[in-house]
């Protein structure tokens, strides 16, 4: 593959942030970056992304407290008008369950998993994590993204809800194992993950 010409792909500039790449393949990726001005930017985006998720310490708020406020937009939207809402079913184009493992620095985090999702002109980046007994989700809308929100079902019940940061970005608080639907509304697009498996 000649990369003066072309873009990198966003799993090579994962890896790349991540230090997955062979000695080889690395060099040929840092060359790239150092005269793609697109690439490089990309990349630092990824490598704030990953700081962040890694430094997170915040506390997430009550489930009580969530159903509450869940419950007071709930009843809102059932009584707006329907609206022009294109939806998208996101495909599945990596998960790091599929990996060989790596040794070394990634060692420690076996059971944390990242899937990646196509979704239309978008990409979703969807990080899935052990916190006890239950599970935190998180993730990231790659691409064109003003804000948003992000819903986690289980079957037709809502069970959390987050807001998009600037970043576009998302935490949602922690939930049990079990099998949910992800959703994420962008301006005038709904995407969704229709089956997420929370499971050790």
């Amino acid at each position: 593959m000649n990369l003066t010409f072309q873009h990198l792909p966003f799993e090579k500039i994962a890896d790349m942030a991540e230090n997955r790449l062979a000695k080889a393949e690395r060099a040929a990726a840092e060359a790239h970056v150092s005269g793609c001005s697109r690439c490089s930017e990309q990349l630092a985006r990824v490598e704030r992304t990953i700081n962040l998720m890694r430094t997170d310490e915040a506390t997430d708020a009550p489930r009580g407290v969530l159903a509450s406020v869940m419950n007071m937009f709930r009843s809102r939207a059932v009584e707006s008008e329907p609206s022009l809402v294109r939806r998208v079913l996101a495909a599945l184009n990596f998960d790091s369950t599929t990996l060989a493992p790596v040794y070394g620095v990634r060692s420690g985090q076996a059971t944390a998993r990242q899937m990646l999702y196509s979704a239309g002109e978008n990409d979703v980046d969807v990080r899935v994590q052990p916190a006890g007994e239950s599970w935190v989700v998180s993730g990231q809308v790659l691409g064109e993204c003003d804000g948003g929100s992000v819903e986690l079902e289980d079957g037709a019940a809502l069970v959390v809800a987050a807001e998009l940061n600037e970043l576009c970005e998302f935490t949602l608080p922690a939930v049990p194992s079990g099998s949910y639907k992800l959703r994420l509304r962008l301006n005038d697009v709904e995407v969704e993950i229709p089956e997420l498996q929370l499971k050790a």
